[in-house]
């Protein structure tokens, strides 16, 4: 099997060896690659080693018990979202609530239901491997990093270092975690915009508080345009906007001051100046402009004393971009939500929600499943608590049908009846239930799963949609070259129907949306002067451009989401006969997506204005291509696809 493919890594802890071998055995069984530790010690040395797709780990153990080394692996940033599922031999309820308040994602009593333990592995390790085929706003962030720095390489470590710096004085003013993880998000990102600033401005202006053009100015904006697609990024968005703001109301790009001068955002704001400060004045010499800062307003007296403080301990080197992500405080997630209680007995569902309302919880009741998936869709419901018999399809039916409909998958749904039977429990884990409890319910046990449910439902919700990552880097793009707004986006649409009528999978198809919105993203660092030069290329200027295929995919490789267009991303000019570039390519070592690209990009620029010539008619464009065909340039398959895609638009 694939890597892709596999079942998943999963590590077991048990001191006891008989334990542990059953565990092996009935993992192994699923087709897990299953690694054995005897103690919490062992645990955590092993997953520093390789991170596993899951953990099941014993609660009474000698050295380091279970409850202690989960919440160490929750802790660190690291392994914040890897799957925990506890077990112990110990029935009391309040064991339980240790494992959850440790981040335990999932919890079963030993003896183990071999069956239950199989369905609680699968449910979490599909979890964890789907969050990492997606992107995360770290993700994102390193990307950003890379073209921002991929614009203008004079600045090469600025942002890391102003993180650096943010980061250490944060807490040194007394900022929550919270807080401190937003701003070191917003010091990494708060240049952004410059990627729409002209070249020819960016090397005019000074970088301190000297002459400032609109051009320059308008990069705050700019920046936190940029990130609007990016909802996990909405809080750090107001300090990319305005990070150049001062106290005194002197800054830009809105003038403000005051008390909508805020903390987070004048952390950022003053060790963006302090960076500047160091830059151009050496280490030692940052003191007397900071104090006259303070003297004429622009920064409050406290955050410039802070920052003095820790001036000394401060290294002014870059470093990279995730070992700065990394010193970001873990965030506590939220354990409340919006739960929907579904049973036809009102005193359940009064007992079900008096628990529920206790611990802070939003919550929805039903009398039976009818309305269920439409109280779910229109409640924006977090979690359900489903009774398992009720008049009409019961419990089991209607969680089989939410974990079965697209978009509530991954909702928790907890099965809750009086009258348990021995293959109850089997029945709920085959059905995709997350959890089974029994009337009467314990109050403690109730709250505590509940809240680990949503945890795991939050870090699901926290994930960024690909296609944010994907608007957000096309909107960096068109920012660096306006001129050919909206081409990447109409080579994407092209490359869909060019794939789907050469009979490409539908899964193909939207990778290539994917990869014609970001086949140019490269370009963000070639000269500007080059890529609208009206004029021949000399051979220097066109050995430029073609960097940008692999400029692109360097800036790409840090997105899950955007992983197999890398090579189209590389290999779009690549052509037929081996004469592209970047890597010579001929037939079909061209791989075929990077085919498809090639010509619908060159139709589209043959069809489009340019600064070095005007748009061709279509049918003109598609003589150019049949041409260039019959010279080898271009697959005759996809060139056949195109004629047809085309008499299609115009039948």
């Amino acid at each position: 099997m694939s890597e892709e493919k596999a079942p998943g890594r999963v590590l077991a802890v048990d001191d006891q060896i008989e334990n542990r071998e059953l565990l092996l055995e009935i993992l192994s069984a699923e087709g897990y690659e299953v690694e054995l530790a005897a103690d919490g010690v062992e645990a955590l040395e092993a997953v520093e080693r390789q991170v596993p797709d899951c953990v099941v780990l014993d609660v009474m153990m000698p050295r380091l018990d279970g409850i202690e080394a989960c919440r160490q692996l929750k802790s660190s940033r690291r392994t914040h979202f890897l799957p925990v599922v506890m077990l112990t031999s110990l029935t009391a309820v309040e064991d339980k609530v240790r494992a959850f308040a440790s981040g335990a994602d999932d919890f079963l009593n030993k003896p183990v239901h071999s069956n239950e333990l199989r369905a609680r592995v699968r449910a979490l390790v599909r979890i964890k491997r789907l969050r990492d085929q997606l992107d995360t706003s770290e993700s994102i962030i390193v990307s950003m990093i890379h073209a921002l720095e991929s614009k203008d390489s004079r600045n090469v470590g600025h942002s890391r270092r102003v993180a650096r710096v943010a980061l250490r004085l944060a807490p040194e003013l007394g900022l929550p975690s919270e807080e401190i993880e937003v701003v070191g998000k917003g010091a990494l990102l708060h240049d952004l915009g410059k990627i729409g600033v002209p070249e020819a401005t960016l090397g005019r202006v000074g970088e301190l508080d000297t002459v400032r053009t609109d051009e320059y100015r308008a990069h705050a904006a700019l920046g936190a345009e940029i990130l609007g697609p990016l909802r996990s990024l909405a809080r750090v968005r107001p300090l990319v906007r305005y990070h150049h703001e001062r106290l005194d109301g002197s800054g830009f790009p809105e003038g403000i001051g005051g008390e909508e001068f805020a903390l987070p955002t004048e952390v950022v704001a003053i060790a963006n100046y302090y960076d500047h400060l160091r830059s151009h004045y050496g280490i030692g010499h940052v003191e007397a402009p900071l104090r006259r800062a303070v003297e004429e307003g622009r920064f409050r007296r406290d955050t410039v004393e802070a920052l003095l403080r820790v001036d000394a301990s401060l290294v002014p080197s870059g470093g990279d971009t995730w070992d700065v992500l990394d010193r970001l405080p873990v965030q506590a997630t939220s354990r409340t939500g919006r739960v929907l209680v579904v049973d036809d007995v009102p005193s359940n569902r009064e007992v079900l929600c008096d628990v529920l309302l206790e611990a802070g919880h939003e919550v929805v009741t039903l009398e039976s499943g009818d309305g269920l998936v439409e109280a779910v869709r229109d409640e924006a419901i977090d979690l359900v608590l489903l009774d398992v018999q009720m008049p009409g399809r019961d419990g089991f039916a209607l969680c089989r049908e939410l974990k079965a409909r697209p978009g509530t998958e991954f909702l928790p749904v907890i099965l809750v009846t009086a009258h348990y039977s021995q293959g109850d429990r089997s029945l709920g884990a085959n059905v995709g239930a997350d959890d089974f409890l029994l009337y009467p319910v314990n109050r403690l046990e109730l709250q505590a799963r509940v809240a680990s449910l949503l945890r795991l439902r939050l870090y699901f919700q926290d994930l960024e949609e690909y296609q944010s990552a994907i608007l957000s880097l096309a909107s960096a793009l068109e920012a660096k070259d306006p001129y050919t707004r909206g081409h990447s986006e109409r080579v994407g649409y092209l490359c869909v129907r060019l794939a789907r009528e050469l009979g490409l999978a539908e899964e193909v198809c939207e990778q290539m949306l994917v990869s014609g919105m970001l086949h140019d993203i490269g370009k963000i660092g070639i000269s500007e002067a080059v890529l609208n030069k009206a004029g021949r290329l000399t051979r220097e200027e066109f050995s430029e451009v073609q960097r940008h295929p692999v400029v692109g995919e360097e800036i790409c490789k840090p997105l899950q989401s955007a992983r197999a267009s890398l090579p189209l991303i590389r290999h779009h000019h690549e052509r037929w006969d081996g004469s592209g570039y970047p890597d010579g390519l001929a037939g079909e070592a061209i791989p075929f997506g990077a085919r498809i690209l090639g010509v619908a990009d060159a139709f589209d620029a043959l069809t489009s204005k340019r600064s070095y010539r005007s748009s061709l008619p279509l049918e003109e464009a598609v003589g150019v291509l049949a041409r260039e065909t019959d010279d080898g340039l271009w697959d005759p398959r996809v060139m056949e696809a195109l004629r047809a895609v085309l008499a299609q638009s115009n039948a």
